[in-house]
């Protein structure tokens, strides 16, 4: 498809190819690198303003950025609230965070690396989901505190596995943050291989 929008250099509308480039940015007083989408005038070989790319780029910037400091995203949040039943509001108090928290974090705010390892480890252990409903029941209302301890003990003993596995599972997440099916079939392939080697059995 032919990729065209005016060209502020050529003054007129001409084609344009989109290249990825680095580029380097300041947060929280840390250097970081980012990979972003550039727009280039296939004539004089300037950057384009092409719209919606601006856009593009804070959210690729974004994704990069919380895969860099190991942040949790908007889908895992979104995940959390499906598997426990339950609302914004409710969840943001059940963590003993402030009451809209959640609702920032939905909007693409940031969070903090203690809240973000506190929603890492509520999606990964259903057990701390029901240690922190029961400690913030009142806050959280009784309707919400219902609905989601049934789901969290559910999960609990529908998902139950040895400490072992656990702590397999969680420090694959914490590495790597987001894995694919194909990088989970690699690491394991790595795990057994190794573990046969060093114990001569399979893990």
């Amino acid at each position: 498809m032919e990729k065209r929008d005016f060209c502020i250099e050529c003054r007129k509308e001409t084609e344009y190819v989109l290249k990825k480039v680095m580029c380097k940015k300041w947060i929280k007083d840390k250097e970081y690198d980012f990979e972003i989408t550039v727009a280039i005038c296939a004539e004089c070989g300037e950057e384009m303003n092409i719209p919606g790319l601006m856009d593009r780029n804070a959210q690729e910037i974004d994704e990069q950025y919380r895969r860099m400091e190991n942040l949790v995203n908007v889908s895992d949040i979104e995940k959390l609230m499906e598997i426990y039943h339950i609302g914004k509001a409710p969840l943001s108090l059940a963590l003993g965070f402030g009451e809209i928290t959640i609702t920032r974090y939905l909007s693409g705010q940031i969070p903090s690396k203690e809240y973000s390892d506190m929603i890492k480890r509520v999606l990964a252990y259903p057990k701390l989901m029901m240690k922190m409903l029961q400690e913030n029941r009142e806050k959280v209302g009784e309707t919400a505190y219902k609905k989601s301890m049934k789901a969290a003990k559910e999960l609990e003993v529908r998902f139950r596995v040895s400490d072992k596995l656990l702590y397999t599972i969680s420090y694959i997440y914490e590495r790597a943050g987001e894995v694919t099916p194909l990088a989970l079939q690699k690491i394991l392939y790595y795990i057994q291989g190794i573990y046969m080697t060093v114990f001569d059995t399979p893990l």
